[in-house]
């Protein structure tokens, strides 16, 4: 049976560390893992990644990093001293990931703490193919996640991020243990919101999603708690 907490990811999407401290402490009976922003990262100068790790709590480092290689493994070797579970990059040239890669691994074996997983965004959820096509992209969303997961596993990076609707052509394109996953999840009775590619925590499960992303669903129902149980079941029930 399908363990439901350790698939969910919630995301504390705030600016306002108490109001992220009282999220986090209402849901941690019922959640292991919180996605850490940009906004709430930089709003609070790290202290949510510090609390997290303080109640025992998996920390998704979604800082999406994306730069010249030489500071993009520099980035990556300095969140590692956080001693986060996984962290996001962009997908990006292929040596900018491997030095990533290769990093992460020589800095977690210095500081003798687990490596965390380094997962690429393929294509961000709120695009559109004609959003691509206003960029000069002249693939769909689902052709250029699927390239991008390649060179995402070529370079050695553990895995990707991506929309649950091309989930399933990229387990078959790199593999059943190559990371995958997925923000845009809104359970059926939640608002779609601003982003374009969503599906149901059931459809990303059956779509082979190893861990999926809900931030807004789960964080402004009335109970998040509740809400937070709810779509556990339902990804247990898939």
């Amino acid at each position: 049976m399908i363990n439901g907490k350790e698939k969910l990811i919630v995301a504390i999407d705030t600016d306002d560390f108490d109001k992220a401290k009282e999220l986090i402490d209402q849901l941690e009976d019922s959640v292991d893992i919180f996605k850490v922003g940009l906004e709430q990262y930089v709003a609070t100068k790290g202290r949510t990644v510090e609390y997290l790790r303080e109640k025992g709590k998996k920390v998704f480092l979604d800082l999406k990093f994306h730069d010249i290689p030489n500071t993009m493994k520099s980035a990556v070797k300095a969140a590692i001293k956080d001693n986060v579970w996984m962290m996001t990059i962009h997908v990006s040239d292929f040596e900018g990931m491997r030095q990533c890669a290769e990093i992460a691994k020589q800095e977690a074996e210095r500081l003798n703490i687990e490596k965390p997983i380094i997962v690429g965004v393929t294509v961000l959820t709120s695009l559109s193919n004609e959003d691509l096509q206003d960029i000069g992209c002249n693939m769909t969303t689902e052709e250029l996640a699927i390239k991008r997961a390649k060179l995402a596993k070529k370079s050695g990076i553990d895995g990707v991020v991506c929309s649950a609707k091309e989930v399933d052509k990229i387990v078959e394109a790199c593999g059943k243990d190559f990371v995958t996953v997925c923000p845009g999840i809104r359970p059926q009775s939640a608002a779609v919101g601003d982003q374009k590619r969503v599906v149901t925590p059931a459809q990303a499960i059956q779509n082979g999603a190893h861990y999926m992303v809900v931030g807004r669903p789960i964080t402004q129902d009335e109970n998040p708690k509740q809400s937070a149980i709810d779509i556990v079941k339902e990804i247990e029930n898939a």
